[in-house]
């Protein structure tokens, strides 16, 4: 199985890092603007780790963050 979008919000992690990428937004600010990691936060460590490597598809469920880091 491939994790490869943001569930409640239906956006592909290839189209937010490449909103994040086009306006220089860091996670809180990608959250913000299209909404991904303020409803169930599944798909935050998702983001962070495709924000620092440029993956947008992941072949393992990572342990759920919250938008904080706590």
């Amino acid at each position: 199985m491939r994790v490869d979008r943001c569930l409640c919000e239906d956006k592909p992690f290839a189209m937010l890092l490449a909103v994040a990428r086009r306006e220089g937004l860091d996670l809180g600010g990608l959250a913000e603007r299209e909404g991904c990691g303020t409803h169930c936060g599944w798909c935050v460590a998702y983001l962070r780790r495709g924000l620092r490597t440029g993956e947008s598809s992941f072949g393992e469920l990572l342990p759920k963050e919250s938008l904080d880091g706590a």
